[in-house]
């Protein structure tokens, strides 16, 4: 019978991560997911920051990346009123820097932290496969820091 009680207990404490929901920071780095491809693509113009922007608003799930969110906002927002190329790199590794931290934790986004060692930059993306933003010459420089779950 014991034996019985301790396997619900494993079961209810372990329901938590089957049954995970996908928070406020799940959907802020699939945001940024997306403004990394619009970068490597070189997508001219501007880019639809409005859904991260509101995203980063509100409160995070919990209380550290609720001061992530806070200090990506106005990068966010600036990164959404211009259309230079080299000035949306900039942002973008900025706002990965930023939000960096929150990768992996308790997010289920797909998200990874890259790093590009002959540039000296990181940034977000989602998959495994390498996709350097900041130079057309070295698109596939890179290697994962912190891999998705």
């Amino acid at each position: 019978m014991k034996k019985l009680h301790y396997l619900f207990l494993i079961l209810f404490l372990n329901a938590g991560n089957l049954f995970a929901h996908e928070g406020k920071e799940t959907f802020v780095l699939r945001e940024v997911a997306k403004i990394h491809s619009s970068i490597y693509s070189e997508t001219s113009g501007s880019i639809d920051v409005q859904k991260l922007i509101q995203l980063l608003k509100e409160n995070a799930d919990h209380k550290k990346d609720t001061e992530k969110f806070k200090k990506a906002l106005p990068i966010a927002e600036e990164l959404g009123k211009t259309t230079d190329l080299s000035k949306k790199r900039e942002l973008f590794e900025r706002l990965s820097k930023e939000l960096e931290s929150i990768v992996g934790h308790h997010d289920k986004s797909g998200v990874s932290v890259f790093y590009c060692p002959m540039l000296k930059k990181k940034w977000l993306a989602s998959g495994k496969e390498i996709k350097n933003p900041y130079d057309p010459k070295m698109k596939n420089c890179g290697e994962i820091i912190n891999e998705a779950k």
